[in-house]
């Protein structure tokens, strides 16, 4: 009988650690299934690089400043909320960080979230900065996604035609336009940005 205790106890080790990996895959697999289904873009999938990664470009706005964007996406799952009436969705399905340069120097950096449809297309893709006093850097962003490159739009521009940004600017209709053109980033990293930023300001 002594010899067979361990061998008992084995097989219950293998039982619990049976359970514990059926219970992840139950946790798991649906969860994974989902985002297969509706963010295929978080993956690298049939070839294509993911949306999900980092991506730096120039932004030129209409009166001739220009600036460095440096935007860093990741998948985020959307949560089910408790209301008192009902249970919703919050359908942000991305989260990062971003950063702006100037040719002045300044770098202006910006949590993000937001969303993406089935076919990667941005929605709505929220820059926020951190000071809420400053909430006129604010941005948010739209455009498609093709694999290898992004493609986004903003309709304001919290920055001087010189470049600076002013927080006790003063705004008027009468302001000549100064928005942001479309906006082309590449699959590229933080150096790339940081080089991208200093040629803008030996260019200033």
């Amino acid at each position: 009988m002594a010899t067979r205790a361990p061998r008992r106890r084995l097989a219950g080790g293998r039982g619990c650690l049976l359970v514990v990996a059926l219970l992840l895959v139950v946790a798991v697999v649906p969860s994974v299934a989902c985002r297969v289904i509706t963010a295929p873009w978080s993956f690298g999938i049939g070839g294509r690089e993911a949306l999900t990664r980092t991506w730096v470009g120039p932004m030129q706005a209409r009166q001739g400043a220009q600036y460095g964007l440096y935007l860093d996406l990741d998948y985020r799952d959307p949560v089910r909320l408790r209301g008192r009436s009902r249970r919703t969705w919050k359908r942000d399905n991305l989260q990062g960080r971003a950063t702006i340069c100037t040719r002045t120097g300044e770098r202006f950096d910006y949590s993000v979230s937001g969303r993406a449809d089935r076919a990667g297309t941005l929605e709505a893709l929220r820059l926020e900065y951190g000071d809420p006093k400053l909430s006129q850097l604010n941005l948010r962003l739209s455009g498609p996604w093709s694999g290898s490159a992004l493609t986004v739009t903003t309709t304001t521009n919290p920055f001087l035609p010189d470049g600076r940004f002013d927080p006790q600017r003063t705004r008027s209709s009468a302001d000549p336009d100064d928005a942001f053109g479309p906006i082309a980033l590449g699959p590229q990293d933080r150096t790339a940005f940081d080089a991208l930023c200093q040629v803008l300001r030996q260019s200033g």
